[in-house]
């Protein structure tokens, strides 16, 4: 695997060492079975010069088509070769800006308009929003944990070594030691970052239904009749007894 440097930090991508033998068939194992898209001997050319037509590693561009050609029935009226000149244009657009990467993959139409002297801000910007595009984009943001997860690795076997007090060697490639608080502070280092996950607590509110908060409105409703009821009868003379014989309609609610 090769790295494909760019101005830019999310451009340092992963590169297959070899390309594929694209031809008519091996395009078609790649599309949806749903898929009616006509691939022709003109459609293989274009994939064929995608490396050639942006200064980009053809490797690379074909490994992205061949991921994002599900778009051809995802996203209506799409082509192969819609697919093809959105995968050079969401490349492009790591190492140029809009306008730069949209003159390479529309050569023809670019110097069509500035001869004109038209607008292509506007075209550029509703390419740059089309569904197809917007798609690829999203599927192309790989996120940092993943990117840089050899560095984690890396990170790990460092912080070991230093716990174990091995430095990397001298000028004169003799084996160096570290300090027991250089060795403290990466033990402490690396028992945090390959800790355990902690258990996590979930907090759970749960909210009275309608039925439940009825049910309560008349349990209280019903309380209060019966305090009074019984204040009632103790000031009449009643026998605590009987006055203490509590009878509550039963409610059943539905949860």
């Amino acid at each position: 695997m090769a790295l494909l440097d760019a101005p830019h930090e999310d451009s340092y991508r992963a590169i297959p060492a070899e390309g594929q033998t694209v031809t008519v068939e091996r395009l078609k194992e790649f599309l949806p079975k749903s898929s009616r898209a006509n691939i022709s001997e003109e459609v293989v050319r274009l994939v064929n010069e995608m490396g050639e037509s942006t200064d980009l590693p053809q490797n690379l561009l074909e490994e992205d088509l061949f991921g994002y050609l599900h778009l051809v029935t995802k996203i209506q009226g799409t082509s192969v070769t819609d697919v093809i000149n959105a995968v050079k244009f969401c490349n492009l657009k790591r190492n140029y800006n809009n306008k730069k990467a949209w003159s390479i993959v529309f050569p023809v139409r670019y110097t069509k308009l500035v001869d004109s002297n038209k607008q292509v801000d506007n075209h550029v910007s509703m390419y740059n929003n089309s569904a197809l595009v917007r798609a690829i984009d999203k599927e192309m943001q790989i996120p940092a944990h993943l990117m840089y997860s050899p560095y984690f690795h890396f990170g790990v076997k460092k912080l070991f070594e230093l716990a174990n007090g091995k430095s990397a060697p001298n000028a004169d490639g003799e084996a160096m030691t570290v300090s027991p608080l250089v060795q403290m502070n990466a033990a402490k280092e690396l028992v945090t970052i390959t800790a355990q996950p902690i258990e996590a607590k979930i907090d759970i509110k749960l909210e009275q239904s309608d039925a439940m908060v009825a049910a309560q409105l008349d349990m209280n409703s019903q309380l209060s009749q019966l305090v009074q009821a019984q204040a009632k009868r103790f000031r009449a003379g009643e026998d605590t007894a009987d006055i203490q014989r509590v009878h509550v309609i039963d409610v059943e609610v539905e949860v």
